[in-house]
C-alpha cells in the first residue's frame, strides 16, 4: 500500500462521487468511497485503511443504513468500532454529519443519528463537520440545485463541501 497519503476519504456513494484532488487541490489523497455501502461493510474495510497509515480520514457513511431500515443502535455500534479502530492507530478523524436528502422520513433518521454522532464526537474530541444548513431548503429539505436525485449531490454541492472541509483539515493538519 501507499504510505505517502495525506487523507483518505471513506465511505459511501456521496464520498466516491467526489472528485476531491481537484476539489481540494491535493494529490495526497485517496478515495475509498464506495457506491451503496453500509456502516457495516467500511468497518469490513477500516483495516485497510490503517494499511495506509494517512494522516487524515475524512469519513462519511450511514444514509444507506438509515434509508434501508437498519436498526439505528446497528449503525451507531458500528461507527463507534470504525471510529476506535482509526483512533488507536492515532489518525486524526474528521466525521461529516449525515447528508439531509429531499425524503422528510429519511431526514428524521438522520437528524436524529447526526446528534447521536455529534456527542459521540464531542465526547471523544473527534471533529464533527455538520454542512447540512448549507444545504437545506426552507422545508429543511435538500436543496433542489444541489442534488441530482434526492440523495447524490452535484457538482455545486461538492464545491460548497470542499470549501467547508478544507476550513476543518487547516485546523488539524
Amino acid at each position: 500500500m501507499k504510505k505517502n497519503i495525506d487523507i483518505v476519504f471513506l465511505g459511501d456513494s456521496l464520498i466516491n462521487r467526489g472528485d476531491w484532488k481537484t476539489l481540494l487541490k491535493e494529490e495526497h489523497i485517496v478515495n475509498l468511497g464506495v457506491e451503496a455501502d453500509l456502516t457495516s461493510s467500511v468497518l469490513k474495510r477500516v483495516d485497510a485503511v490503517l494499511e495506509i497509515e494517512p494522516k487524515v480520514v475524512v469519513l462519511m457513511i450511514g444514509v444507506n443504513d438509515l434509508c434501508i431500515s437498519t436498526p439505528m443502535e446497528d449503525v451507531y455500534e458500528n461507527y463507534k468500532k470504525i471510529l476506535k479502530k482509526l483512533e488507536t492507530s492515532h489518525i486524526k478523524i474528521v466525521v461529516n454529519a449525515i447528508f439531509i436528502t429531499q425524503m422528510p422520513s429519511v431526514n428524521k433518521k438522520v437528524l436524529t443519528f447526526n446528534k447521536l454522532l455529534k456527542e459521540y464526537c464531542k465526547k471523544q474530541n473527534i471533529l464533527f463537520l455538520d454542512i447540512n444548513e448549507a444545504f437545506e431548503n426552507e422545508k429543511k429539505l435538500l436543496k433542489e440545485e444541489l442534488t441530482t436525485d434526492g440523495l447524490h449531490l452535484g457538482q455545486k454541492a461538492y464545491k460548497v463541501w470542499a470549501y467547508k472541509l478544507n476550513k476543518s483539515l487547516k485546523e488539524i493538519i
